[in-house]
């Protein structure tokens, strides 16, 4: 998410990307840990979100960064659902939670800033298959 907002890569997949807080994974674990009737697989990804909208979201609650413009539309797929999680009682954090949360951690760690005078880039999973 950071390369988002300092202006890299060079494409973004503009597909619905599973969105979960790392704190709601260690609740979820807890939770079927505690429960006795819990069983099966349980998916822990409460927020599907296209790129688009989640730069969008971004640019809303951060609009003092530059952002990606370079997204490229993808077919999307269905999302899968938490709701049996939920069904046992996991209830997520908001997903505004998350992105707040997350934009504060990489500026403390000083990923929002510019390295030798150009942005930040992650040079990996936000690329496109087939560009290297």
């Amino acid at each position: 998410m950071p390369s988002w907002i300092t202006g890299g890569p060079d494409a973004v997949s503009n597909r619905r990307w599973p969105v979960v807080d790392v704190r709601d994974v260690a609740d979820a674990a807890l939770l079927l840990y505690e429960k006795k009737d819990s069983s099966g697989r349980y998916i822990c990804s409460p927020n599907h979100v296209s790129a688009k909208d989640l730069v969008d979201l971004l640019k809303k609650m951060y609009p003092e960064y530059s952002y990606a413009d370079n997204l490229v539309d993808i077919d999307p797929k269905e999302p899968l659902t938490s709701q049996k999680l939920m069904d046992l009682g996991w209830v997520p954090r908001k997903l505004e939670e998350t992105l707040a949360d997350s934009i504060e951690c990489y500026e403390k760690a000083g990923l929002l800033q510019d390295v030798a005078g150009r942005p930040f880039r992650l040079p990996h999973l936000y690329r496109l298959a087939g560009d290297q």
